[in-house]
């Protein structure tokens, strides 16, 4: 049968569904010691004493360290990316554990190892620390302004990265415009919620004088690296294993604070330690995103052709910490022109530190911000000039024709046909019968567009278009797959499998892989980017070619024919025309283990294929206007959504929505489906209830699920409907990009379905804000009946 585009379960289902998953919390070693961290509970403080004494006076308490115990033993982070095309960086001194200051409440200061899992909390709360509080810094329009409360004075301000990107002739643009409309959109600061925490059991190796770090990780090969430079302890000598992963997002993304001091823990105490961290720590320490201000300026001609935009982007990127989560505000800007014509364009970006968790990698990464901000223009264009709201797009929308296609930021789109989609787009609008129901629910309907990008590669990071997969047969006949991709748990393994199983003419069943385990898989970079579909899968691809070579060039000797005679099908290979002259995979291997020298030279003496994908159009030469090209494929999709609004409660509800999803060949649909159907539900998050508020003195006040509001089973949507609709990209051998992020950029729609349901009022509403809560909703209903 034919593997790809079929929907394939995922080889790990029974696993799971029968409660035999491996996770972190179920790692149990012997004589395994517990870690817990002393966070700061002040936003901005001066560290003066830290006492341990009463800690270490409890039995079950092996040790206590704070960042003058360590410090001899541990380096200073180094800059998580480097500087390229007109993107301007600072960095920071930073170690695992707070010195003289904590800039965050969250903020690891000490650190304690207990004997007993139920003596760490106690032995936290011993370990007593003297601080003197200093002014937090909590908004970000104050932080960029500020120029005497700096959190990092060597800096001078506290700006830690400013970015520009122009082109085209902007102002000849907006004096051609027949108006200028202008608005500010903000987006609030929110944050993932996987089911597991993070979690590490760090092992020491006697043998190598070693270690060996489990880690509940999207990258274990960086980590390894990273881990590398902070101990000053080979890389040969650690070995990361990624078990199953309950969720991750881009939260599970190294480098973390924690990871280093566990690590170094085991390696000092000869032992093995743990620590899992819980909810409350993981709504402060592991990292926030989000939160961007974009003032906006459009210029528009009467017939809705967008000529040029100009944006002044602030980014609350909280405190400096080594983590590529801070390029997602570049990717705001980057992404801003997104599937239309805008060709005269200005993006002056600030990314401000406050006194706030970390701005860390998480599903979007910048370019759902940026489909917010383009499909906010396309509405306000609508609504100024009384036009359609899907004429107004497709009077801007990048033509088939025009495919690749360079933007005005130097983003080259490999592939798409925008228009047929928006055609599928239309045509549900216009099956769609809007029942109006009685009583206070008014509904409303909202479409948008959306440029997702996959598989990134930015100088000098951990983040790069490149991959490799080794393939190996053993003497049974039966196939290992070993990736440097991983999984955080929605079924990668799957697709590879069925690429892997189509080329090598035999059953997903036949095929194991293996990720996440740096002493077995080649180098790679792990989950992120939507990139598995893109540099996994065409790595696979490559090496099975590879190995179907060798076994054509095994069987046609051992066959007595011609290698070009050869046909491999059903698990056997054998001569084209002659059924009988066949062997099984497994008696290929044979001959080539066992028979190798009455093989010809070359063949064997195993069965074993490794190939490497590198993006062919990956670009690092800026151009004379500061524009490159940092992805390999650029998905599309286009959302309708329905909404109903309760005008006495002002809640709203997401009923229905509807997805043409572009992104590639697609190679198993459940799981593209899953994907899109998972990133609308996490979208609806952030669209409706889910907000990080901190108060004055910098302490979130939204830290727990009681008040962080999640999307549960009730308020995801009734009905989703997902059509497909292909357009492969050139730049991989299987035609397939990537889909992780695309179901978060529905977020334009449900704003615009909002808007909808209250333009039923009798005018225009303008939400510019998110979240849309039921307070804000109100006071829209209010103003527009007065």
């Amino acid at each position: 049968m034919n593997y790809v585009g079929a929907a394939v379960p995922k080889k790990d289902a029974g696993v799971l569904v029968r409660g035999m998953g491996r996770f972190i919390e179920d790692i149990k070693l012997a004589n395994m010691l517990y870690g817990g961290f002393v966070r700061s509970p002040y936003a901005h403080a001066v560290v003066n004493k830290i006492d341990a004494g009463d800690a270490l006076r409890m039995r079950d308490v092996v040790a206590v360290w704070s960042l003058n115990d360590i410090k001899p033993f541990i380096n200073p982070y180094p800059a998580p990316v480097g500087r390229f095309a007109g993107l301007d960086v600072k960095h920071a001194e930073l170690y695992p554990l707070a010195g003289d200051r904590v800039r965050f409440v969250g903020e690891p200061v000490a650190f304690v190892v207990c004997r007993d899992i139920y003596a760490v909390e106690d032995a936290v709360e011993r370990v007593v620390v003297d601080y003197t509080p200093l002014k937090p810094l909590v908004d970000p329009m104050e932080a960029l302004n500020e120029k005497e409360n700096l959190l990092y004075p060597e800096w001078g301000d506290n700006i830690l990265m400013r970015y520009t990107i122009e082109s085209g002739d902007v102002e000849k643009a907006f004096r051609e415009a027949d108006t200028v409309l202008e608005t500010r959109i903000e987006t609030q600061r929110f944050t993932g919620t996987p089911i597991e925490c993070r979690g590490y059991v760090a092992q020491f190796d006697p043998l190598s004088n070693g270690l060996t770090l489990y880690a509940s990780t999207q990258q274990p090969h960086p980590l390894r690296t990273i881990l590398s430079e902070l101990l000053n302890i080979p890389e040969s000598v650690i070995r990361v294993i990624q078990p199953q992963v309950g969720g991750a997002f881009g939260l599970k993304i190294p480098p973390y604070r924690e990871e280093p001091v566990i690590s170094l823990a085991a390696l000092k105490l000869k032992t093995a330690v743990k620590w899992v961290e819980n909810r409350s720590e993981h709504m402060v320490a592991t990292g926030h995103s989000k939160h961007q201000i974009h003032d906006i300026q459009v210029a528009v001609k009467r017939d809705g052709q967008v000529l040029g935009l100009k944006d002044r982007i602030v980014v609350d990127l909280g405190v400096y910490n080594a983590t590529r989560g801070i390029m997602q505000a570049y990717n705001a800007a980057k992404m801003l022109p997104g599937p239309y014509k805008i060709r005269n364009l200005r993006v002056e970006g600030y990314g401000v530190v406050t006194n706030k968790t970390h701005y860390q990698a998480y599903r979007g990464f910048g370019k759902d911000s940026a489909a917010i901000v383009y499909e906010r223009v396309m509405d306000l264009v609508a609504n100024e000039l009384n036009m359609d709201k899907i004429e107004v797009r497709l009077r801007n929308l990048i033509r088939q024709d025009e495919m690749p296609y360079v933007t005005a930021t130097g983003a080259e789109y490999d592939s798409g046909n925008y228009e047929e989609v928006v055609s599928i787009l239309k045509g549900w609008l216009n099956r769609l019968k809007m029942v109006e129901k009685e009583g206070p629910i008014l509904r409303g309907v909202g479409v948008a567009l959306a440029v997702e990008p996959c598989a990134s590669a930015f100088f000098d990071s951990f983040t790069q278009a490149t991959d490799t997969t080794t393939i190996q047969i053993d003497q049974s006949g039966k196939i290992t797959v070993k990736t440097g991709v991983t999984t955080p748990g929605n079924g990668n393994e799957t697709s590879i499998a069925q690429v892997v199983a189509d080329k090598l003419g035999v059953g997903v069943e036949d095929i194991h892989v293996i990720q996440g385990d740096t002493a077995v898989c080649p180098y790679g970079i792990g989950n992120n980017s939507s990139r598995v579909s893109v540099v996994g899968v065409s790595s696979a691809y490559l090496a099975a070619e590879e190995m179907r070579r060798k076994i054509t060039q095994a069987a046609s000797s051992i066959l007595e024919c011609n290698p070009s005679d050869i046909e491999i099908e059903n698990g056997f290979v054998q001569v084209k025309g002659s059924p009988d002259k066949k062997l099984t995979l497994k008696e290929v291997a044979r001959y080539v283990y066992r028979r190798t020298f009455t093989l010809p030279s070359g063949v064997g003496p195993v069965l074993e294929a490794t190939a490497s994908f590198r993006a062919p159009n990956i670009n690092w030469v800026k151009d004379e206007r500061n524009r490159l090209n940092t992805y390999v494929a650029y998905s599309f999709a286009a959302f309708g959504v329905i909404v109903e609004l309760d005008q006495e409660t002002g809640r709203l509800t997401f009923p229905h929505a509807f997805v043409v999803d572009d992104c590639g060949k697609v190679i198993n649909p459940a799981l593209v489906d899953g994907q899109v159907v998972g990133g609308l539900v996490q979208g609806l998050g952030g669209a409706f209830y889910e907000q990080l508020v901190y108060d004055s003195e910098g302490n979130i006040v939204t830290g727990s699920l009681m008040d962080y509001l999640i999307p549960t089973a009730l308020e995801a949507p009734r009905e989703v409907e997902v059509e497909h609709y292909e357009t492969p990209s050139p730049h991989t051998p299987v035609g397939s990009k990537g889909v992780g992020e695309t179901g978060m950029m529905v977020v334009p729609a449900l704003i615009s379905a909002a808007e909808d349901a209250l333009r039923k009022l009798g005018t225009r509403a303008n939400l510019s804000n998110t979240p849309l809560t039921p307070e804000k909703l109100l006071r829209a209903a209010k103003k527009l009946k007065t």
